[in-house]
């Protein structure tokens, strides 16, 4: 479990990705950096990797939030906080259901020239959601995401150790111990981590 969790990071290094060559790929991050997700996304090269797994290992959601215990100390992470830690938008669509249909059946058109053979169905949307320009809250997608992980460990390498790492320094505002270099990651990586 510990490998896939922090294998899959999902993190883009937006400065180095705006600035490519292939104007399209460009362009898509772009429009991925004006969703105001990139607070969420911004690269980092190391986490907390014991203090992400031992918070793991112990979290409930209880009554909306994520309870759990780190190093003998109880946290609860709100859904308040997750949205101001990384600035997400609280407006728009809460689910992917709404999308309308003609924009899916546009999107896949436009994916299927692509990279759309290494997207699973449950990024799809996300995919859709970001390149359509549709005002998603975020905070809601991405913290529900963060409860299902926490609900089903068999999520738990849904790519947010980077993420889950910052929350938990600035919740415990202590020493976590040892940092962990994560591997880094060459441009095509970062595309395909972001993508899939």
């Amino acid at each position: 479990m510990a490998a896939s969790f922090f294998v899959n990071a999902m993190q883009v290094e937006f400065e180095s990705v705006i600035a490519m060559e292939n104007t399209g790929m460009a362009k898509m991050f772009k429009s991925l950096d004006d969703t105001r997700l990139n607070g969420f996304l911004e690269a980092s090269d190391s986490v907390y990797e014991a203090v992400v797994l031992e918070f793991l290992a112990n979290a409930k959601v209880i009554a909306g939030m994520i309870v759990s215990f780190v190093d003998n100390r109880k946290l609860a992470l709100t859904k308040e906080f997750f949205v101001e830690e990384f600035g997400l938008p609280i407006e728009g669509l809460v689910g992917f259901l709404d999308i309308p249909s003609n924009t899916v059946r546009e999107m896949r058109m436009k994916f299927s020239g692509g990279s759309f053979d290494v997207v699973t169905s449950e990024k799809f949307d996300l995919m859709v959601a970001i390149s359509a320009g549709l005002q998603v809250n975020w905070a809601q997608v991405l913290f529900q995401t963060l409860m299902a992980m926490v609900n089903m460990s068999t999520k738990q390498s849904q790519g947010f150790a980077v993420q889950v790492s910052t929350l938990l320094q600035n919740l415990v505002k202590a020493d976590l111990g040892e940092l962990v270099k994560l591997q880094a990651k060459s441009v095509d990586q970062q595309i395909g981590f972001t993508l899939i």
